[in-house]
């Protein structure tokens, strides 16, 4: 079974205007089928809306391009479940209501307010860079390698959490 993670907003934004970034890496996972995204209807409103963002500079063909590609690659929790774990930034908790709703196995974010959360049940809060070595590291089976099962995949984060 493939990982389920939840994308932030900003970890989707940094994906795609910095492809050397661990994002990108991320997202190109993603679109390889490797591991599966899972958004709600909530988080991908933020994300067009983020696109639309006068900084950005996109056209209305750009942010369309890039709002569609990260759509056709989602599964969509269109009711997720509120969660029982408040985030203290408030515009945050649909990333945890939809990791929940979504049966997610992580959700990568590089905001402190999530960070600090850490676990939400089984499921793994992570920075972008955290779920790179996890790939490096081959934990799911990435680059024809044998897969571990989500338990020994957790505990060997956990144990890569205590090394640094």
């Amino acid at each position: 079974m493939k990982p389920r993670l939840i994308l932030d907003t900003n970890v989707l934004i940094s994906a795609i205007f910095f492809e050397a970034g661990n994002e990108a890496r991320i997202l190109d996972e993603v679109l390889k089928g490797v591991v599966t995204l899972v958004s709600s209807l909530d988080t991908l409103q933020e994300f067009r809306e983020t696109l639309a963002a006068p900084k950005f500079k996109l056209t209305p063909l750009e942010i369309l391009t890039n709002f569609q590609l990260i759509v056709s690659v989602s599964e969509i929790v269109l009711a997720p479940r509120s969660s029982k774990v408040k985030c203290r930034d408030p515009d945050d908790q649909m990333f945890l209501d939809c990791a929940e709703g979504g049966d997610a196995d992580f959700l990568v974010t590089g905001d402190g307010d999530l960070l600090e959360i850490k676990n939400l049940g089984r499921i793994k809060i992570l920075a972008a860079g955290e779920m790179i070595r996890l790939f490096k590291r081959s934990i799911f089976g990435l680059a024809g390698t044998s897969k571990l099962s989500k338990r020994e995949a957790f505990k060997r984060l956990d144990q890569m959490r205590e090394e640094e």
